[in-house]
């Protein structure tokens, strides 16, 4: 299955953005985000969960382009990677020269649970002010030897410890949506695909 989905959104004055992406399947995905902020104290928060199996290949492509000063987002993207499966992550910042007190930053974690599975990641900044406070970061790696050790050591079984290691992880992106009724959806959403891990 192919899937290929756009967000574009011009945010006014004063606006309170959220925004999830959930990506859970496909052979291929593709999820694709424009937001241009052209409004002073504007709050955004885009972030995303992504679970992928097999030689299934997901891509997160943002642009936040911060037009007018005085307002802040923070992207936040996790992706799960098993067997041969593939996340692209391409995230780009823009701050006009008259985006001044921008408060921005982004990150993009991957946990690769094979050594099969491949995540890219491409954060980007381009900023024309010098009144801003902007970051950017990315990470890729294992589960933690030492954590799952620990949790075995507890009497919790090898799936048992690395699925809540798992939820951990994504966890962290889903706890920002404001309504409880779709983040228990998300993580139930979660366990599932974790249940189904051989």
């Amino acid at each position: 299955m192919l899937h290929v989905a756009t967000f574009a959104a011009e945010i006014g004055k004063g606006a309170l953005v959220n925004d999830f992406t959930f990506t859970l399947g496909g052979a291929v995905t593709r999820n694709q985000i424009a937001m241009r902020m052209n409004g002073t104290n504007i709050h955004a928060g885009i972030r995303g969960a992504t679970l992928l199996k097999d030689r299934q290949h997901a891509d997160n492509t943002l642009v936040i382009d911060h037009a007018i000063g005085h307002c802040d987002s923070r992207e936040l993207f996790k992706s799960v990677l098993d067997g041969e499966s593939r996340s692209v992550f391409q995230g780009k910042i823009i701050v006009q020269p008259h985006a001044q007190k921008t408060d921005a930053k982004m990150a993009t974690h991957a946990l690769l649970l094979s050594e099969e599975a491949e995540a890219d990641a491409k954060p980007e900044l381009e900023i024309f002010a010098d009144d801003v406070v902007c970051g950017h970061g990315a990470t890729a790696g294992a589960l933690d030897d030492d954590l799952l050790f620990y949790l075995k050591a507890r009497g919790i079984p090898q799936k048992e410890a690395e699925a809540l290691m798992i939820e951990a992880f994504i966890g962290e992106a889903v706890e920002a949506i404001e309504n409880q009724t779709l983040r228990e959806v998300l993580m139930e959403l979660a366990r599932t695909w974790l249940a189904a891990r051989v």
